[in-house]
């Protein structure tokens, strides 16, 4: 019998960069080359050993997996990763990420550098960067979070 109501199941979105289902994904272990935001796209940086937020005409490399450490008072500090701290790239899978305007399913999806946060793929947005093989598998309005499925190779 088929999962319709996928509530029951697995809880609704928690956050940025955290798993949207419990379909099969593929991570990297890359070194943190800067300060990354859980959920926020990163590229490869000139060495190819470590990861940074997207840069203006980067090519997106992955996204930020959440990691579900934290001490027992949230700092501003536990939804990041640290300077050379090892990341959880996602290169494939669903994941949940910010948009910064409204998307709808099916759209494919590009990334904004100034912020780190993904628009659907027809945006009159300046500045924003194509984001490979990623499309959205459901709706969402500005500033909300919604699935992002991508499949990078």
């Amino acid at each position: 019998m088929s999962i319709t109501t996928y509530d029951k199941y697995m809880p609704e979105a928690g956050g940025p960069g955290k798993l949207a289902n419990y379909q099969d994904y593929s991570a990297d272990t890359k070194a943190a080359g800067e300060l990354i935001p859980f959920g926020s796209p990163v590229q490869l940086d000139v060495t190819g050993e470590k990861v940074t937020p997207v840069k203006a005409a980067g090519a997106p490399y992955g996204i930020a997996l959440a990691q579900e450490v934290h001490d027992w008072v949230t700092n501003a500090n536990d939804l990041l990763y640290p300077l050379n701290a090892p990341v959880a790239v996602v290169r494939k899978g669903v994941i949940w990420v910010e948009v910064a305007e409204d998307v709808i399913t099916g759209k494919t999806a590009k990334v904004n550098p100034a912020n780190n946060k993904f628009y659907p793929g027809d945006t009159a947005t300046a500045g924003t960067i194509t984001f490979p093989s990623a499309t959205f598998k459901s709706k969402a309005s500005a500033g909300s979070l919604a699935q992002l499925e991508i499949n990078l190779p």
